[in-house]
């Protein structure tokens, strides 16, 4: 079963864009962290740090253009992402790249939640 995204509220006050988005590829994949084998047959595993190209067909809010190509980071977590995973992105910055922010799955907000949490903090 897919794990629920966060509670958008807890993630929009890091975000410094949002976007609507395609992944046109994997530019690099860290490696997979190993894991004990037991008898369970369903272990929780991390998926690892990816570096990812977007391209953006929408901006939501924020500083990038529509067509534009971003490399991102999607952090050590919950998913994978994959060439043709596409929805919203919250984005943000840190002092070396520009960061997913969230779970990073194919059950993300929608773009309407997006839009209204936004405008509940004046990000445009």
């Amino acid at each position: 079963m897919a794990k629920p995204p966060e509670p958008i509220d807890e993630v929009m006050p890091g975000a410094d864009g949002a976007v609507l988005a395609v992944v046109t590829r994997v530019v690099e994949q860290a490696p997979q962290k190993a894991y004990e084998r037991t008898l369970e047959t369903s272990l929780p595993t991390t998926a690892a740090r990816q570096v990812v190209e977007l391209k953006v067909t929408k901006v939501l809010f924020g500083g990038l253009s529509a067509g534009a190509l971003v490399q991102v980071v999607k952090p050590e977590g919950d998913y994978a992402l994959r060439e043709g995973n596409q929805g919203p992105f919250l984005l943000g910055k840190n002092e070396s790249a520009v960061e997913i922010l969230g779970r990073y799955g194919p059950d993300t907000w929608t773009e309407a939640a997006v839009k209204q949490a936004a405008a509940q903090l004046g990000k445009r």
